[in-house]
């Protein structure tokens, strides 16, 4: 599933968060802070995320109590878009009642949604699946639309200007020319932060792609923002590594036996990166594209941090982890799976 940014997803999320405030607040009676839940006397975090995907609607992550909602409902009305969050709301409120064990639509949530007066719809909260292909088809038409709009021919840029403000003010929808789509996608997932983690997000950077750590409940996420090419290529390289690391570190202590410990081993997973790193050159591209991915990440995390961490440094493990990391080799394995995936 990808989570996706752009100028008009964006201002679509801020309406989702003043709806489902107001949900909240008028139809639920429950407190909220600007980003926050206050619920039997605890407070909880409340982010909301634009995703596509071919049939999910909506989403709920009880780790990150985070709420998803595809992106055609961009061209769906504002009581559509209102009853897919009072949907996911429910789900929300049954998994602060009842945990994660009830089942997903079971008597628990209609519980919940009966509890709020809310109809029947709302525990559905569907969309018929030819209206969703109809929706994404609106979209490709207006994205053509605008292009069209750039036209060096007069004729042909008017009339492509005035179909494409046709369907904008039919369906209600902002949409900002020129724009790109930000793909957000998680790509790992650990109990905690590591060095090795931490290792694995440097040399990802170097792929096109900014890396966020995004902690939850249960552990930490890696996340990568980029273009859509960028984060396939890049989702591929995190899991290569995540498994590659592990080998050359069983591979370096047959080579050393002295090599033993944590200090050891997060000190040669920090040479890896540092010996992989090593052999780039300073690409300006590279510098253009992550400056422009900083902002965007500003705008996805309104509170961005960067959090220092200090370690125990085993001068033996990252010198090995050096020499190993300037051999390592990932572009012939991307290039395979990369393929497979456009032909898929």
């Amino acid at each position: 599933m990808e989570i996706l940014y752009s100028t008009t997803i964006l201002s679509f999320l801020k309406k989702v968060r003043t709806m489902a405030l107001e949900i909240l607040t008028r139809e639920m009676k429950l407190r909220v802070g600007r980003s926050r839940l206050y619920y039997q006397g605890y407070s909880y975090p409340l982010h909301f995320i634009v995703f596509d995907h071919p049939s999910t609607l909506g989403t709920f992550q009880s780790d990150l109590f985070e709420i998803g909602i595809n992106k055609v409902f961009l061209l769906e009305s504002e009581e559509a878009v209102k009853e897919i969050i009072r949907h996911e709301l429910a789900h929300l409120v049954t998994f602060l009642d009842f945990g994660s064990s009830v089942s997903m639509h079971g008597k628990e949530f209609r519980a919940v949604c009966k509890r709020y007066g809310w109809a029947v719809e709302v525990s559905k909260a569907t969309i018929p699946l030819e209206k969703v292909v109809k929706n994404k088809r609106i979209i490709e038409k207006v994205r053509k639309l605008l292009s069209l709009a750039e036209s060096p021919h007069p004729s042909e840029a008017e009339e492509a200007t005035l179909k494409a403000q046709h369907l904008l003010s039919k369906y209600n929808v902002e949409y900002a020319p020129k724009e790109d789509e930000t793909v957000l996608l998680r790509v790992l997932e650990k109990k905690r932060g590591s060095a090795k983690l931490q290792a694995i997000a440097s040399i990802v950077r170097s792929f096109y792609v900014y890396p966020v750590f995004n902690k939850g409940k249960k552990g930490v996420y890696l996340e990568i923002i980029g273009d859509e090419t960028a984060t396939q290529i890049a989702e591929y390289v995190a899991h290569f590594l995540d498994h590659q690391f592990e080998a050359l570190w069983r591979e370096a202590q047959k080579e050393d036996p002295l090599l033993k410990g944590t200090a050891s081993k997060n000190s040669f997973f920090r040479g890896l990166a540092e010996g992989y790193k090593g052999k780039e050159v300073d690409s300006k591209a590279l510098i253009r594209v992550e400056n422009h991915l900083i902002t965007m990440a500003q705008k996805i995390y309104p509170y961005l941090s960067s959090v220092s961490s200090s370690f125990c440094h085993h001068e033996r493990g990252a010198r090995k982890g050096r020499e190993k990391g300037k051999r390592m080799k990932i572009l012939e394995g991307i290039q395979e799976k990369f393929k497979r995936f456009l032909l898929a």
